[in-house]
């Protein structure tokens, strides 16, 4: 263990304490104007795709984003809006 500055944290991407998906706990910590891409190969929930993830944490926030499929149908682009 060992201390570290208010910059250093605030640079580490972090994730609430339980059951969260590495996706969910990514858009969580993104800034307005960021992108991710999440492909067809890392996403494994048959039943809901990020779209579903995005309207959710607008539903339950103040956040606001953008899903995008690939046309080449590779993944998804997310964008965090203002």
């Amino acid at each position: 263990m060992k201390k570290i500055t208010a910059e250093e944290a605030a640079a580490i991407a972090k994730k609430p304490v339980g059951r969260i998906t590495e996706a969910r706990a990514l858009m969580l910590n993104m800034k307005p104007g960021e992108f991710i891409f999440i492909s067809h190969a890392e996403w494994k929930w048959k039943s809901k795709p990020p779209s579903a993830i995005c309207r959710e944490l607008e539903k339950h926030s103040t956040l606001k984003f953008k899903c995008d499929k690939a046309l080449d149908g590779s993944g998804w682009v997310v964008e965090r809006q203002e």
